[in-house]
């Protein structure tokens, strides 16, 4: 019996453990530098590493064909990688 709670309390500590580590991997910001695109009505940032959806942030028409440097968190959604947007800024080089 005791080797029985001690299993749960192990197995419970465990899966604690993993989804604390796995909620702080989800909101790590990333910084991408890329250059914005529009496609439709969709803000893309085109990378060598390939393409993201821009949602959120201060997306104007007038960032559209400039290499910029994006802050936010990454995360996959229906097959496409999504940044959400928390800064941009232009690189001027």
């Amino acid at each position: 019996m005791k080797s029985l709670k001690k299993n749960i309390v192990v197995g419970l500590v465990l899966t604690m453990f993993l989804v604390v580590a796995t909620a702080g991997l989800a909101i790590a910001e990333e910084s991408i530098t890329g250059t914005v695109s529009e496609k439709g009505e969709v803000i893309m940032l085109d990378t060598a590493d390939g393409s993201y959806i821009l949602e959120g942030g201060d997306m104007t028409p007038e960032m559209v064909g400039k290499k910029v440097k994006v802050t936010g968190t990454v995360e996959a959604k229906d097959d496409m990688k999504v940044i959400s947007v928390m800064s941009m800024e232009e690189v001027t080089e």
